[in-house]
């Protein structure tokens, strides 16, 4: 059974929740109150527009607890660590479109088939394993130059050109994102010529940054100071590349030093010590794309993600190098996760990677892409809105991935994969998921009871509820299983009006 759409009345959804007296009562009392026009416009910690019922916490103090003294600099980013099969591999056992897959093996690819034919009766793995012919073509499509790689082989000129091989036989790197940025020769800074370089309140360069972002196609901005505690978020040296990167070296060191200026070498990113403002961001991705994802890999709505927001990346360096200062992209350097809940653009969840956002749920890319910067930037704190007491009692992601590497049941100061992913105990009280293992499959995200549409009151009402009355939660997660609001068939997609770049705007 799918159900799109409740036909249920609000007064009956109020009724049997029990909130149509007191439990009602109970979330107005929570919401602001504000006496006149001046201390409504007074009210300047809400930066990124959250709904009214997002509450702020201190710095350094989110919904899941951390053991700063316990915590510790990884020595890199340890994902997937198995050797990728060659498509004659695939193809040996059975297994269609070899060069469609990800990070999985032959026996997860197969298992992924039976799951989805079994969660969707009559879907069609198609002739790469990714669904019918025009999901198919669009994860093609959406895969060109994702994560600022060069392409290989391309037509140019009437002729196929081996662009990537031809950047790296000049000296260049796989990809067009880069630590110290583009630095393009139109990309000019004040100083060069003897002019000022923008200055700016912390709070007046945190708008104008907010600004950019946003118009480059981002949502929500965070920034936060680096000192003994945070900069444990940041590795110690760069892991090497896995999935589309495999090949690329890993071992570098990533260096904190009293430079003026950042510099990178074979050996070494040198990070001045003023660098040390983070900006993070939010990278949305289609709704209704991410809860129809199936097949051996994710879809579209991730690989356009990874496209877009990665060129916006290079966009935000070559900005703020034209208003006078420095921009470092720390892509793969540091964990997106705790970024994300310390700048407050969403707590931590049972899935561990995505942090859920107040609004979208699990449907952001990363949620927490980080750049460090010398231009001085107010910071965000963070957010308290119910997502981490929710997964408490729900677990819908964990009981949904085909291949239980999703940590169940309570928070935990344990890391039940520390053996392999090398990360120590006792860090933080929370969920994690098996990353090593994971062959990252089109499931957990689509099924979080966080991801929701702008145009449905009832997941307004209930996000509003969890962060004021947690008593409902279990009943919150037990409607969700059954009005099956999660994941949906994969075909449905092409049925649907799509709103530009694939999400609502208004949300």
């Amino acid at each position: 059974m799918n159900i799109s759409h409740s036909t249920l009345s609000r007064r009956d959804f109020m009724k049997g929740l029990g909130l149509a007296g007191a439990g009602l009562g109970a979330v107005a009392a929570s919401a602001p109150v504000f006496h006149d026009v001046d201390e409504l416009t007074s009210l300047g910690s809400n930066v990124n527009k959250y709904p009214w019922y997002v509450k702020e916490r201190d710095f350094k103090n989110p919904t899941v607890e951390i053991d700063w003294d316990t915590l510790e600099r990884p020595n890199a980013n340890n994902f997937k660590s198995h050797p990728r099969p060659s498509a004659a591999d695939f193809t040996a056992a059975g297994v269609v479109g070899g060069n469609m897959t990800d990070l999985e093996t032959p026996a997860e690819a197969l298992a992924l088939y039976d799951y989805c034919e079994k969660e969707f009766p009559g879907w069609d793995k198609g002739y790469a394993g990714a669904g019918d012919i025009r999901s198919t073509a669009l994860d093609n499509a959406c895969k060109f130059m994702m994560m600022g790689q060069w392409p290989a082989e391309i037509y140019q000129g009437g002729k196929r050109i081996n662009v990537r091989n031809a950047i790296l036989a000049a000296g260049g790197t796989a990809t067009f994102s880069s630590f110290l940025g583009p630095q393009a020769a139109t990309t000019i800074r004040p100083q060069d010529f003897g002019a000022a370089k923008w200055q700016g309140t912390p709070e007046e360069n945190f708008k104008t940054l907010r600004n950019a972002f946003r118009f480059l196609g981002c949502q929500d901005v965070g920034c936060a100071e680096i000192d003994n505690d945070t900069v444990k978020f940041f590795h110690k040296i760069k892991g090497a590349g896995s999935g589309f990167n495999t090949g690329e070296a890993g071992g570098k060191q990533i260096a904190f030093k009293d430079i003026d200026e950042a510099y990178e070498t074979a050996d070494e990113y040198a990070i001045p010590n003023k660098c040390k403002y983070i900006i993070t961001f939010t990278a949305r991705q289609s709704f209704e794309g991410t809860r129809r994802q199936a097949g051996i890999t994710e879809s579209f709505s991730v690989w356009y993600c990874y496209a877009r927001y990665v060129k916006m990346i290079c966009h935000m360096q070559e900005f703020i190098r034209g208003l006078g200062y420095q921009c470092l992209n720390m892509s793969g350097l540091y964990f997106s996760n705790p970024l994300s809940v310390i700048t407050g653009l969403g707590e931590h969840g049972r899935m561990s990677s995505p942090a859920i956002h107040p609004k979208n749920g699990t449907t952001n890319r990363a949620n927490g892409w980080a750049l460090l910067t010398d231009l001085p930037v107010a910071p965000t704190n963070p957010i308290d809105f119910g997502a981490y007491k929710f997964c408490e009692t729900c677990g819908i992601c964990a009981d949904a991935c085909p291949f239980g590497l999703i940590q169940k049941g309570e928070s935990t100061w344990e890391n039940p994969a520390a053996a392999k992913n090398g990360l120590a105990q006792g860090q933080f009280k929370g969920w994690r998921t098996n990353n090593t293992d994971c062959p990252h499959c089109p499931t957990c995200q689509g099924t979080c009871p966080f991801n929701s549409t702008s145009q449905s009151f009832i997941h307004d009402m209930v996000k509003a509820t969890t962060t004021n009355l947690p008593m409902f939660n279990g009943f919150f997660a037990n409607m969700e299983r059954f009005m099956e609001y999660g994941r949906k068939p994969q075909w449905e997609f092409w049925d649907i009006e799509q709103p530009t770049y694939g999400f609502d705007t208004t949300a």
